[in-house]
């Protein structure tokens, strides 16, 4: 049989070819939709961080400016008026203003301090800080609060650790101000070397506008560098569910390579 005519395999082999060129293109084209998209959503979260942490910074000085200068100013009068007063009632009097005032100024430096980081992540572990946290953030009159938090075989990681209670203290926040939830349910549980963290709501679920916001970006972030993940979902029975799973132990990062 004589060998098909060059022309005749080019015909049969164009409407493969056309194909495959319009399907590589439409790929293309979507991959650098999501690349466009990826990027636009990068620089959005850049300038949404910046404003954030601007934010942070001013309404940290504003509260070490009024609360807590006002408060060393006015213990600072009062040792004034201690020193040059001879009478002993108003000695008294001045002295327990004096101890008033720094208990008062103890207690917001605490509260400062805890916002930025709290101490019973670092002494106790995550357990009794998410249990604390939880206890805080859901005080009486908001919503109900469910716990479930298993006891852990082993401490997880430091960053594991705080990578889970930011996720969780992010949940909450969303709870508290968009979901107009009357109960919240915290899980904590560990399997097969992963830490299971699931915080729900029975709201009216999270607002579109909300789901690419820069918290729910934060916490994916969280978990994405510890080789973990984050999931929002919202269940058949309504509400929202974050649930993340993180190594207890990730995996340290690549050692750059020798100069």
């Amino acid at each position: 049989m004589a060998p098909a005519p060059l022309w005749y395999i080019l015909a049969a082999a164009l409407p493969a070819l056309g194909a495959g060129y319009l399907l590589g293109r439409r790929r293309g084209a979507s991959a650098r939709h999501t690349v466009e998209r990826q990027r636009r959503e990068l620089q959005a979260l850049a300038r949404r961080v910046i404003t954030l942490q601007e934010d942070e910074r001013r309404s940290l000085s504003r509260e070490l400016h009024d609360d807590i200068g006002q408060d060393i100013t006015a213990i600072k009068l009062s040792v004034q008026m201690l020193a040059g007063d001879g009478d002993p009632a108003r000695r008294a009097e001045a002295v327990a203003d004096i101890g008033a005032i720094t208990d008062q100024t103890v207690v917001k430096l605490r509260n400062i301090s805890l916002l930025l980081r709290p101490p019973q992540l670092d002494e106790l572990g995550l357990v009794p800080a998410l249990r604390w946290q939880a206890e805080s953030l859901l005080r009486k009159g908001g919503p109900e609060l469910g716990l479930d938090l298993a006891s852990l075989p082993v401490r997880p990681s430091p960053a594991t650790e705080v990578a889970c209670f930011r996720i969780a203290q992010e949940a909450f926040t969303n709870a508290l101000r968009h979901s107009g939830a009357t109960r919240v349910e915290l899980r904590l549980a560990c399997t097969d070397g992963l830490l299971v963290l699931e915080v729900s709501d029975n709201g009216r679920g999270l607002p579109p506008e909300h789901r690419s916001g820069l918290g729910l970006v934060t916490m994916r972030e969280r978990a994405s560098q510890l080789g973990g993940e984050v999931g929002i979902t919202t269940p058949p029975e309504g509400g929202t569910r974050v649930s993340a799973r993180l190594p207890m132990q990730p995996a340290a990062p690549p050692s750059p390579p020798p100069r």
